[in-house]
């Protein structure tokens, strides 16, 4: 019943939030300002620019280039360059042409830099073709809207590329630096976009969508990330740290490339959520086509930000690692790790190859002394029938807390109260053989 409330919730809230989003779009036809592109740089840029400062409904229309050098510094520490900056309210649109082709902004690094405190800023229709570092990146706003925009190939600056972008530090945020997500408020719509990030190597971690800590209490946000296809990524496709609020992560269909970049460690994952907040991750289908890593990983590093009561439920995870891969303790279809109490993992379809399809385990992980202990978390009804692991069906690690796990598939278990109940499914080697309710001693 919670799981059900909890979505239908998310249904109708983005509903609502894509409702009001068609409202601005209308309201913008009627008396936006139009800017036509011409193709040359030393035109589009300032004429874009003047556009922009003047704030309001803006409709960009045919081929711009934004292929010089940029001169706009972000005023965080860390973020390249930009070309544009949006300091004011305003709803940028693009303009199909009479061959029913998108509006499109050709190269730049980083093209639109959103730095507007207390502004609801909107960009929908717009086709990027080879931003430098990504299409926009986002660090004060109060409400933002990115919609039905097409991002065709990056060009990574010092090997690293996010398509898309809402940050408020440009390193993972940690509790001594935390960055400034009092920046950052309101609803956060990232819905029906079109992201290939194209272009990373293996010395290149490019990802698709990044929300860095956002909301503080009294200014929260409610970020949905929700039907965009991502392409491509060598790192984290879709990456959350610390969202002060809700996030809902619903219907995205995602496909890896098959380089992994030079993260390493415990990337790349899928769809990652890591940190406080409420987390609803549902309905998305992950296509992983890297060697290590999770389709889907709820994660909390720092006991003072603890992950709570996220759910995982109804996503489509196929796991597509290389033949000969030999997997690490990182390697699962859906993975919970460190300080997460009451992560409810239910009705998700895992498929393919990797060490487990379900896991859940300390962080740091072994042979590293890890301090985050996960307790509490279900695994309930989820299905594996094509899938297989080279561990077991489902991992629970040295010294996690009270894992239930409901439903078919060998466990290996290494916890403490750990509670199997199989329900359907055949029995595989390695499965208990002595009933189907099944509690392993301390």
């Amino acid at each position: 019943m919670k799981t059900n409330t909890m979505t239908g919730k998310c249904a109708w809230r983005c509903i609502a939030a894509c409702a009001t989003v068609l409202a601005w779009a209308a309201s913008a036809t009627a008396q936006a300002v139009v800017v036509v592109g011409t193709g040359d740089p030393d035109s589009d840029v300032p004429a874009v620019q003047a556009a922009v400062d003047q704030g309001g409904d803006i409709i960009l229309q045919g081929h711009f280039s934004f292929d010089r050098p940029p001169t706009i510094r972000p005023e965080l520490p860390g973020f390249p360059l930009a070309t544009v900056r949006v300091s004011q309210g305003v709803a940028i649109s693009g303009a199909r042409d009479e061959d029913g082709e998108m509006t499109r902004i050709e190269a730049g690094t980083i093209p639109f830099y959103v730095n507007a405190p207390g502004a609801r800023v909107t960009m929908q229709g717009l086709r990027f073709v080879r931003p430098k570092y990504g299409a926009m990146l986002v660090d004060a706003v109060s409400g933002f809207v990115v919609a039905t925009c097409r991002i065709e190939g990056v060009e990574p600056v010092n090997g690293f590329t996010n398509g898309i972008s809402i940050s408020t530090t440009f390193a993972p945020p940690t509790p001594t630096q935390p960055g400034q997500p009092d920046r950052v408020s309101g609803t956060l719509l990232i819905v029906h976009n079109d992201i290939d990030v194209a272009g990373g190597t293996a010395l290149d971690d490019t990802l698709g969508i990044v929300i860095f800590s956002v909301g503080v209490p009294g200014a929260e946000v409610e970020a949905y990330v929700s039907g965009n296809t991502v392409r491509n990524s060598t790192e984290r496709s879709i990456n959350l740290y610390q969202v002060g609020g809700r996030a809902y992560v619903e219907r995205n269909v995602i496909t890896t490339s098959t380089i992994a970049g030079p993260a390493g460690g415990i990337a790349p994952d899928v769809i990652h959520v890591v940190g406080s907040g409420a987390y609803l991750i549902a309905h998305n289908s992950v296509h992983s086509r890297l060697a290590k890593g999770a389709g889907i990983r709820v994660h909390s590093q720092f006991t003072v930000w603890p992950i709570a009561d996220a759910i995982v439920v109804d996503n489509d995870v196929h796991m597509e690692a290389p033949e000969g891969t030999v997997f690490g303790v990182n390697s699962a279809g859906i993975d919970i790790w460190g300080n997460a109490q009451g992560t409810v993992v239910l009705h998700n379809s895992i498929r393919g190859r990797a060490r487990a399809a379900l896991a859940v385990a300390v962080f740091p992980p072994p042979p590293q002394p890890g301090d985050g202990v996960p307790a509490d978390n279900a695994f309930l009804l989820n299905r594996f029938e094509d899938f297989e692991a080279s561990l077991a069906d489902v991992v629970v690690g040295e010294r996690v807390m009270n894992t239930l796990m409901v439903g078919p598939g060998a466990v290996h278990d290494e916890g403490v109260g750990t509670v199997q109940i199989r329900i359907g499914g055949p029995q595989r080697e390695g499965d208990d053989d002595g009933g189907h309710f099944h509690i392993p001693p301390d």
